[in-house]
């Protein structure tokens, strides 16, 4: 909720999507409200994921997992 970077992540994204003439329907979580236990809680924010993996290719957390950044 509170990274700086995401309104700057989500406007270049929804750029993108036009661009390609995408649909720019996709779903914003907030690692805060995640289970502890669920992985998507140790990327760091703003992160893009596409079918359950970093577009930028950064692994899956593995636990620990950190608090949210």
């Amino acid at each position: 909720g509170g990274c700086v970077n995401t309104t700057v992540m989500r406007r270049n994204l929804d750029e993108a999507l036009k661009t390609l003439g995408l649909a720019a329907g996709y779903e914003v979580v907030d690692q805060d409200t995640l289970p502890q236990t669920d992985a998507r809680r140790g990327y760091p924010t703003p992160t893009l994921l596409y079918a359950e993996r970093d577009v930028f290719g950064m692994s899956v957390p593995k636990p620990p997992l950190p608090d949210p950044t």
